[in-house]
């Protein structure tokens, strides 16, 4: 099931880029773009964790001030702790997986500056608890405590450098990530991509 919802999410971005293209080559361009992932969740007093992020991009300009941008990233998230007890120190990661699909709406302070927001889909394809107790290392698959779809609420900035645009974003986690809690996904992300 969560196989069919990624793949559907890649060919209707893939559809939407596929049709601007044709009907505003000039307008439109697109691109790889790979960055760092700074994860939390809320109602938890644990650490962030950081990681990596990585996708297309592709972005519609209508005018001198605003576009219309889509992209799909693999996106590693989750959390970490670290903890001692009876002189025993326990170190623990949640490993989480996620396919976004941000659709954005770009506002061109100037040529190079946008401000953007927009709505994000994201698709869990995997979570796995790794738990280090003393020397012993327990490694427990949890995707199933994840809900398979959530939704963000995506803030951040833009700069053009020529064909290197660096994107800063705050991902806000609107619905709840597992099945029990009320846990949300907020995401910092810092990115370069390359515009064709």
């Amino acid at each position: 099931m969560k196989k069919k919802i990624v793949l559907s999410a890649v060919a209707a971005v893939a559809a939407l880029t596929a049709g601007t293209t044709v009907a505003s080559a000039q307008q439109f361009t697109w691109g790889p773009k790979a960055g760092m992932n700074v994860s939390t969740m809320s109602h938890t007093k644990q650490d962030a964790k950081v990681s990596f992020t990585a996708g297309l991009f592709g972005e519609l300009r209508t005018n001198d001030w605003f576009a219309v941008s889509a992209e799909v990233l693999y996106s590693r998230q989750g959390v970490m702790d670290k903890w001692t007890q009876n002189d025993i120190t326990t170190k623990y990661r949640l490993k989480t997986h996620y396919v976004n699909v941000p659709v954005l709406a770009n506002f061109y302070v100037t040529d190079r500056l946008a401000l953007k927001t927009g709505v994000q889909a994201g698709f869990n394809v995997g979570a796995r608890e790794i738990e280090k107790v003393g020397n012993t290392t327990y490694k427990r698959d949890v995707g199933d405590r994840f809900h398979t779809a959530e939704v963000a609420i995506p803030v951040g900035i833009s700069y053009d450098f020529g064909p290197v645009v660096l994107d800063a974003r705050y991902n806000f986690g609107v619905s709840h990530a597992m099945k029990e809690g009320s846990y949300r996904n907020n995401v910092f992300q810092l990115t370069a991509g390359i515009r064709f």
